[in-house]
């Protein structure tokens, strides 16, 4: 028992994690080793997700290098858009003395002829904001030379923490939006807004996720006039603000838009958690038709959805009541909002597992929502997290946490994480759910069978043999379908089994 204590940083409760760190009695500062994506990748990763727009990164090659294969190649492919590049102004030491504005205002002009984009946005990096490159006088100078419209980013990496250059390309496009009218309102009155979204580098963040939440709003009766920024253009953006209610995707982020649109234009915000599980996503709904007048129609939708999943949903929830989820926290919002599907939903103990306190102030927004509506989720947090800088599961968190499951059987406790995890329980892998939603009515019934299963079939081993059979190398696939049809028939797609045995084959 001793051992178990003394590899543990902190566990409670999620409010008094939160206290503790606002009194300053916990440490929330990030080590070296602890490395984000800086201002300038989450400034572009937003902007990327604008259709026919160029990002122009002003600044070293690396810098465009490594969003435009990160985002922007990716979020095009995703999308089906055309190629949508990122330009490098390509500064080097001759740039950094004389300063970099000639190449900019060149590089302007080639963008404009040779892509035709609706949009040239400039994303100032490192270097452009320590020599002072003056780039909005160069943006303001040529803007009526070009046919684009041009919008400059101060993005530069070392001038905010990572959050921050998410905030910053919210807040600024809002400069895009037109003011709505009466004409305009009253053609919109049955349309929303998803808000908070990007085109992120997971498939099913585009392709199910959060069409299943354009199917509901369209099942209700309403239309969805933008995604923002998930796939929009620049004319959805212009008529924004004429809807009827924005709805956040993800509380945090779209909380940044939402907010600017709600001061500057009196456009209604819908803010909940992202929508994993009925409980959120009944809330969801009921706040969208709230602003739309549709109650009604909601309420039928929502009984609709939840009868069409209620006799597996209910079943599976039988089973799973009670049982314990050990959820990875490394990616604090998708944690919090899996920890209120676990408990409202299935009745399961969620337990958040290495949840770095600095996400106490890098989410206040959403852990004051989950307190403020009822829910305190348990935290563990144990020392490699903090001591190592690595959020995901390695080595010694991996016994840290083995340790303080003690003797616990395989069929009542699951891990919600990683696939590359391995613990000695079965594993859910939310990531690895291919073509089907995890958000909504069938996104909750999916979760639910998918945990079902793995406990069900938590006798069976796993191996590295294995796990190369669930995800083989040069396959491109990361799911169960990939072993054979009937396999992939019979088992959820997210799903992997209990009991490692490293080295050894499953079927010895």
């Amino acid at each position: 028992m001793n051992s178990v204590n003394d590899s543990i940083v902190f566990h409670g409760k999620l409010s008094r994690l939160y206290r503790l760190a606002k009194e300053g009695k916990i440490k929330t500062n990030l080590q070296g080793s602890h490395t984000r994506p800086c201002k300038f990748w989450t400034a572009t990763k937003i902007l990327s997700g604008i259709r026919n727009s160029i990002v122009i990164a002003h600044g070293p090659s690396g810098c465009a290098y490594g969003v435009k294969q990160s985002y922007k190649l990716t979020n095009s492919r995703n999308s089906g858009a055309p190629y949508e590049a990122v330009v490098s102004t390509n500064m080097d030491e001759k740039y950094v003395i004389y300063g970099g504005e000639k190449g900019l205002k060149g590089a302007i002009k080639e963008v404009d002829d040779k892509y035709h984009p609706d949009v040239i946005f400039i994303a100032t990096s490192c270097a452009t904001g320590i020599i002072g490159d003056n780039v909005d006088a160069v943006a303001d100078k040529i803007k009526d030379e070009i046919n684009a419209q041009i919008m400059p980013i101060h993005c530069e990496g070392f001038a905010g923490e990572y959050r921050s250059g998410f905030d910053l390309v919210f807040k600024q496009i809002v400069r895009f939006m037109d003011p709505p009218t009466e004409e305009e309102k009253a053609r919109l009155a049955h349309s929303v807004n998803i808000v908070g979204g990007k085109m992120g580098p997971e498939r099913t963040e585009v392709d199910t996720d959060v069409k299943e939440l354009v199917r509901l709003i369209k099942g209700m009766g309403a239309e969805v006039n933008s995604v923002i920024a998930g796939n929009c253009t620049l004319e959805e953006i212009k008529r924004a603000p004429s809807v009827a209610v924005n709805c956040t995707l993800c509380l945090d982020l779209g909380y940044a838009i939402g907010n600017a649109m709600l001061e500057e234009y009196g456009t209604p915000l819908n803010s909940t958690i992202l929508p994993y599980g009925i409980s959120a996503t009944k809330k969801w709904l009921k706040g969208a038709a709230k602003k739309l007048g549709m109650e009604k129609e909601a309420e039928d939708l929502i009984q609709r959805e939840y009868n069409e999943i209620k006799d597996e949903f209910e079943e599976a929830k039988k089973f799973l009541q009670g049982k314990l989820a050990i959820v990875e926290g490394h990616d604090a919002i998708k944690s919090l909002s899996i920890a209120h599907m676990l408990e409202r939903d299935l009745g399961m103990r969620p337990v958040i597992f290495n949840f770095h306190p600095w996400s106490t102030e890098a989410r206040e927004t959403s852990i004051d929502y989950l307190l403020e509506t009822g829910l305190d989720p348990e935290v563990l947090i144990t020392k490699g997290t903090v001591a190592f800088g690595k959020y995901e599961s390695m080595k010694q968190t991996e016994e840290e946490l083995l340790a303080f499951l003690g003797g616990l059987s395989e069929d009542s406790a699951v891990y919600f994480g990683s696939s590359l995890s391995f613990p000695t329980i079965p594993l859910v892998d939310l990531n690895a759910i291919l073509n089907r939603p995890r958000f909504g009515f069938r996104g909750a019934l999916k979760v639910a069978k998918c945990v079902k299963t793995a406990l069900e079939y938590s006798f069976r081993p796993r191996s590295s043999l294995s796990k190369r059979m669930v995800f083989p190398e040069k396959s491109g696939l990361a799911s169960i379908q990939s072993l054979t049809p009937k396999l992939g028939q019979d088992m959820p797609d997210c799903t992997v089994y209990a009991h490692r045995r490293r080295g050894k084959c499953m079927m010895s």
